[in-house]
């Protein structure tokens, strides 16, 4: 019977020469039956479930992406300060008319500026009294009288500055300029009747006509100065004045326009500085507020507040003028006659939680009055400065 079965082959599982089971597995004497298909049902298997998990982890990872990207668009508040790309980069130091035109005062001017830590100068492209700095060629300013006739050389000067590495902060002063509002027809805020310009003060005590800041007339002439500030060399652009008029007389202000507006007072100025940030271009927009006015708002000046706008910087200004009938922020009353070290150590952590407020303001530029400042900016903090040896009138 054995001898029989010598003869005879083990059984095999079928399969061809390209078989992936080939020459095959045995178990005991034979091929596993169907080896093939229960592979080729398990890789494919594997190969949808390692699908899935690539799908599923690129949704994850987006979502997180997200989510970062969002959270960078918020400044970061470490401490007591808001901390920012651009803290450091702007310590500058005011140079007066006299000085931007040249000669002994600018000569006189390079030693305080040689002694100070500033990497930047600001100078008045258009002053408080509506007049350039500097001559221009045509264009509205020159036709109004707005252009520089004594202070020559301020280009030159300009062009020595930064050819030293400083950079040049440029300040306008917009809505308050007797010039324009004198000299551009319906530009003008006004009385009552629409007709008579309005001053800030009775005439026999110099009262001044202001521009209204709902003409398109009086804006588009701003965003001109704007554009020419830009062309005279500033690498950034201080708006002053963006605001309404002040002054015994404010009762009176009439400002035609402003009932056919769908624009508040607040929005009006906040639709300017838009436009003039557009306008500037890649050269950043800093806007000027007395420092209660930007922790706090003005309902009479910006009919809010205008500290959060699409300039890159907030200009709070120290001048303690804005604090001589007291100003309570938070629980402490400021008033003109305190130490400048308890004024500014007291008002930096408020300064940087209205940071934390807002998504559009980098950070925060002090105009100060009294070099000491500059330590207790940097005790508190905050680096930036402008630095006005003595305060204009």
């Amino acid at each position: 019977m054995f001898e029989n079965n010598k003869n005879l082959k083990p059984r095999k599982k079928s399969y061809y020469p390209f078989s992936k089971n080939y020459p095959g597995r045995r178990t005991g004497t034979a091929y596993a039956i169907g080896e093939s298909r229960t592979r080729r049902k398990k890789e494919r298997g594997n190969t949808v479930a390692y699908a899935i998990f690539l799908a599923v982890a690129f949704v994850v990872v987006f979502l997180s992406a997200s989510v970062i990207f969002m959270l960078s668009g918020r400044p970061l508040s470490h401490g007591t300060t808001n901390v920012s790309a651009e803290d450091g980069q702007w310590k500058a130091v005011y140079i007066t008319a006299d000085e931007l035109a040249g000669g002994i005062a600018f000569d006189l001017f390079q030693n305080t500026l040689a002694e100070s830590d500033a990497s930047a100068v600001m100078l008045d492209f258009k002053n408080a009294d509506g007049m350039l700095c500097t001559a221009a060629e045509g264009g509205t300013s020159a036709e109004i009288g707005a252009t520089a006739h004594t202070v020559s050389g301020a280009a030159e000067t300009v062009q020595r500055l930064k050819a030293s590495g400083y950079k040049i902060i440029a300040r306008i002063y917009c809505f308050q300029d007797p010039v324009a509002a004198a000299m551009l027809p319906n530009a003008a805020v006004t009385e009552a009747d629409g007709v008579t310009v309005w001053l800030d003060e009775s005439a026999r005590n110099g009262g001044e006509p202001w521009l209204n800041p709902y003409a398109q007339i009086a804006q588009g002439y701003l965003l001109q100065v704007i554009r020419e500030a830009v062309d005279f060399g500033a690498d950034n652009i201080l708006l002053c004045s963006v605001s309404f008029p002040t002054g015994r007389y404010t009762d009176r202000a009439f400002f035609p326009g402003e009932a056919e507006s769908l624009y508040s007072r607040n929005a009006v100025l906040q639709d300017f500085i838009e436009q003039a940030e557009l306008v500037a271009g890649d050269v950043p927009l800093t806007v000027s507020m007395p420092l209660p006015a930007a922790l706090y708002g003005d309902s009479a000046r910006f009919g809010g507040g205008i500290f959060d706008s699409a300039a890159a910087f907030a200009a709070v200004d120290y001048d303690r003028t804005a604090l001589s009938q007291g100003a309570t922020l938070g629980t402490i009353t400021y008033t003109a006659d305190l130490p400048s070290e308890q004024l500014i150590s007291g008002t930096a952590a408020q300064i940087s939680e209205k940071l934390s407020e807002n998504y559009r303001t980098k950070s925060v530029i002090p105009l100060i009055y009294s070099k000491e400042d500059i330590v207790f900016l940097e005790n508190a903090g905050i680096q930036n400065y402008i630095w006005i040896p003595e305060k204009d009138a």
